[in-house]
C-alpha cells in the first residue's frame, strides 16, 4: 500500500488484505473481519478534535485512527480528515483493492 500526495490530496494504491478476528477495532463480531487502514494525524493536532468522514462520520480527540474500509468501498471510496472544520487531508482509495 502506498499514498501519493498532491498537496493535501492523497491517492492510495495497493491491496488491503482481509483481517479476521480484529477485536481491537470493535466488540461487534460483524466488524471484526474486514479490510483496515491505519493512520496518524500530525502531532500539531494533539488535543484537538479530529473528524473523519467516509462511509460514516466520527469525531474524536485522537491522533491515531483505524478505519474499516469495507463500507467505504460501497460509496465514493474517499476519506476526508478535518480539524476544527478545516480539511487537513483527503484520501482517494479508488486505485486500491481489497483482498480475499
Amino acid at each position: 500500500m502506498s499514498v501519493s500526495w498532491d498537496g493535501t490530496a492523497g491517492k492510495v494504491t495497493g491491496n488491503f488484505p482481509k483481517v479476521t478476528g480484529f477485536t481491537g477495532y470493535s466488540t461487534k463480531p460483524e466488524e471484526q473481519d474486514g479490510h483496515y487502514f491505519c493512520f496518524e494525524v500530525d502531532e500539531q493536532y494533539e488535543g484537538q478534535k479530529v473528524t473523519v468522514i467516509g462511509a460514516h462520520q466520527k469525531t474524536a480527540q485522537d491522533r491515531y485512527w483505524v478505519i474499516r474500509l469495507d463500507e467505504l468501498w460501497e460509496g465514493s471510496k474517499k476519506l476526508t480528515v478535518k480539524v476544527v472544520g478545516e480539511v487537513i487531508f483527503t484520501l482517494d482509495f479508488t486505485g486500491a483493492t481489497m483482498g480475499a
